[in-house]
């Protein structure tokens, strides 16, 4: 009995789980000691992110491109600039003709 409640203290001790917790307690405080709690929701067992938290979870990481894509857009870069451009119009004529071959 004793290695149980030691069990429980240190479990206790080392959760951060805020609902899980209260719903611990809400059972050694019920008059009825047969009486167990549901489980909290997932939304419930979550605890709130952090500003930092959020701020990282979002953080964008840096992609790096392999040389041969790199190369393809400076090409189209310079293809822009000399107006070496279609409209919207055009390239979508260009696959209606396509798709009907």
């Amino acid at each position: 009995m004793n290695d149980i409640k030691i069990k429980l203290i240190q479990k206790i001790c080392e959760s951060d789980n805020y609902y899980l917790l209260s719903a611990f307690l809400k059972n050694f405080e019920s008059k009825s000691p047969d009486i167990i709690s549901e489980s909290p929701s997932i939304y419930e067992s979550e605890k709130p992110m952090t500003e930092e938290e959020v701020e990282n979870y979002f953080k964008e990481e840096e992609v790096k491109l392999p040389a041969e894509i790199l190369d393809i857009l400076k090409i189209s870069e310079e293809q822009i600039k000399n107006g070496q451009t279609f409209t919207n119009e055009e390239v979508n004529s260009y696959f209606e003709e396509w798709l009907k071959d």
